[in-house]
């Protein structure tokens, strides 16, 4: 029995040195409460190359249910049945990716390989990842033994397969058809989700002037087509559509739409919080939003196109005027002063936008102003996980706290307010963040065929 530590390798250790042993392959049993389908597909590969040619040997993987995002992603849900697909292939019919849900976090890690002769027992930090196999620090007590043998491993793998088997009475096997939209508990409900945020991003339509320090709130006396309002930029906008100073292009008016696509959100730590019950009708909105901002954008993309020349030369003109003020205050140290160099920036920087506007995906999230990312599966660390269903219920208390009759109220939390009503909490016990979240733990694991986050019919 070994101790090994992967990092301390000088080569990252290959699948045959962790999962091989001598003779056929007939029983694999890992358990990772964590997995990516490239280790999943790699291992596959490598265990039906060196299966028992005689029998299909047995191969199960047991993964956690949130955590797998099986429910609540499309592209790991088609990964996963792909790779469920190959697995039975080539193993036994009773093979599988099983998707555990056992307590809030399963975060069991144990490997056990089985051959004719002899057996490798892998327990450690390791999960089954490109990370966890090549990249992270893992330690792993690893033992090759005697099948039959008197060692203690065989004890263990005999407890190993009696824990998979308890795992599969608390497990769904990965299929096309099952349903399991509905979460258990607060982890799987907020994972069942997308977080999405306003870009902040700086906005690429103004070139920074790097104007000499002193000079820099007195931007709109120096030229009429500086902002006062912002600091040291000059905006391409402005440059167009000036008519005595810039090249005189008209833009249609830049709508400013409120759209109410945070009715569908909960804000959280990470941001505003969408369950992938409530995403077609936020999408929605999005698009509406996209319809109505988007003719601007295209007009000023397409007069940025057809007019670098005149833009560029309304930009050094107004070089001149800049560097003209600055010299009659005695001001000689503007790195633009030097037209040469103010040239050479201003084709770089234009070249760069172009990249930017004629890149779809950028394009699209500058119509939109919004972006989007899976909802971060934080519960490995207990005060992040803590912070991230706090500030979930803290918003949900807020929204309690107005009238949400409106139009433009906050669905999701009208939809718990009304699922939890059976619970017959007071006002002040809706208030307090830790009764509620008893309260709706209590409600996902008696309704497991319901969202909390949907409204129902009385019954």
């Amino acid at each position: 029995m070994d101790i090994i530590s992967l990092q301390s390798k000088t080569e990252n250790l290959s699948l045959e040195e962790l999962f091989g042993v001598t003779g056929a392959v007939r029983n694999i049993i890992v358990i990772s409460a964590y997995i990516d389908t490239k280790s999943i597909e790699q291992l596959t590969t490598f265990l039906a190359s060196n299966a028992d040619a005689r029998t299909k040997p047995t191969f199960k993987i047991f993964i956690d249910k949130s955590s797998s995002r099986f429910f609540s992603n499309r592209k790991a849900k088609i990964e996963l049945l792909e790779r469920q697909k190959e697995i039975l292939k080539h193993f036994s019919s009773d093979s599988g990716i099983f998707l555990v849900q056992f307590g809030k976090l399963f975060h069991s890690k144990i490997y056990l390989v089985e051959g004719n002769k002899n057996g490798k027992l892998l327990l450690g930090s390791m999960n089954l990842t490109q990370k966890g196999i090549n990249e992270n620090e893992e330690i792993l007590l690893v033992d090759d033994f005697n099948i039959g043998g008197r060692a203690i491993s065989n004890k263990l793998s005999k407890w190993v397969k009696e824990y998979s088997g308890k795992l599969k009475n608390k497990s769904v096997s990965v299929d096309d058809n099952i349903k399991g939209r509905y979460p258990g508990c607060i982890r799987q409900l907020l994972l069942n989700g997308s977080i999405y945020y306003e870009l902040k991003e700086h906005n690429p339509f103004r070139f920074k002037l790097n104007l000499p320090e002193g000079t820099i709130k007195q931007q709109a006396d120096i030229d009429r087509l500086l902002e006062s309002s912002v600091t040291d930029t000059i905006s391409i906008e402005t440059l167009i559509s000036e008519i005595v100073d810039g090249i005189g292009k008209e833009l249609p008016n830049p709508k400013n739409i409120k759209a109410f696509w945070k009715k569908y959100c909960i804000e959280t730590c990470f941001g505003f919080w969408n369950p992938d019950s409530w995403n077609e009708e936020l999408i929605s909105t999005l698009n509406s939003r996209v319809e109505q901002r988007k003719p601007y954008y295209d007009a000023l993309l397409s007069i940025i196109r057809e007019n670098s020349s005149d833009i560029k030369l309304s930009f050094i003109d107004l070089c001149e005027r800049i560097q003209a003020y600055l010299h009659n205050n005695k001001i000689f140290d503007w790195k633009y002063g030097n037209i040469e160099k103010a040239k050479k920036a201003w084709d770089q920087w234009y070249d760069n936008l172009l990249s930017k506007l004629e890149n779809e995906k950028y394009y699209n999230r500058l119509i939109s102003g919004i972006s989007s990312v899976p909802s971060p599966d934080v519960w490995n660390d207990p005060l992040s996980s803590e912070e991230y269903e706090d500030s979930f219920f803290e918003s949900i208390i807020y929204h309690w706290s107005k009238e949400y009759s409106r139009e433009t109220s906050n669905v999701i939390a009208q939809a718990i307010s009304r699922n939890i009503d059976d619970y017959g909490l007071s006002e002040e016990d809706r208030m307090d963040i830790d009764i509620l979240k008893n309260a709706v733990d209590s409600w996902l694991a008696e309704n497991p065929k319901r969202s909390i986050v949907e409204f129902y019919d009385n019954d």
